[in-house]
């Protein structure tokens, strides 16, 4: 071992490090083994998205239209505060 072996020794990254190498079941809508990068990531499907959609949303606490119109126009109809509708729909609601 010479003087300078510790610098040809090359220290693996954080993402190989925690890359997930174990087996993943199939994914319940199409059947395709679902991916898991890294070994703190969830899991999720390439073909059909399954794991990617965020399925904790809850339409009840969407906001209305009308409200999110009030809001736009009060913030100088900024895009910033448009929640998903186009700009067409926030004027037609106010």
């Amino acid at each position: 071992m010479g003087i300078f072996d510790f610098l040809a020794k090359k220290e693996k990254s954080w993402d190989e490090i925690d890359v997930y190498e174990g087996e993943t079941p199939p994914c319940p809508n199409c059947g395709t083994p679902l991916v898991k990068k890294f070994v703190y990531s969830e899991m999720y499907c390439l073909e059909c998205r399954y794991g990617l959609d965020d399925d904790d949303d809850d339409d009840s606490e969407a906001l209305s239209v009308y409200d999110a119109a009030q809001i736009w126009a009060s913030h100088g109809k900024d895009e910033d505060y448009m929640f998903g509708y186009s700009s067409e729909e926030l004027e037609a609601a106010l």
